[in-house]
């Protein structure tokens, strides 16, 4: 089963912005609440945390333009 990793909405207007980094690497084991990714979406970053446990697969990378909603990756478990 893969659980979405989507950037979280923080205004009505549906901002852009982009992954300043990942914590984690593709493939990496995570844990249900641990931070795995950061982004900055207008000038507000933001720590995204793991959704469930399980295998981290990364669909944008470092640097990559975002926008809020978007799945920027999955957890398969």
């Amino acid at each position: 089963m893969s659980v979405e990793i989507k950037v979280p909405k923080i205004s009505e207007e549906g901002k852009s912005g982009v992954i300043i980094r990942w914590y984690r690497n593709e493939g990496d084991q995570v844990k249900e609440g641990e931070e795995i990714c950061e982004v900055m979406i207008e000038k507000t970053t933001l720590r995204i945390t793991a959704p469930s446990s399980g295998t981290l697969k990364i669909v944008k990378k470092d640097n990559d333009e975002i926008e809020e909603e978007e799945v920027i990756g999955f957890i398969e478990s």
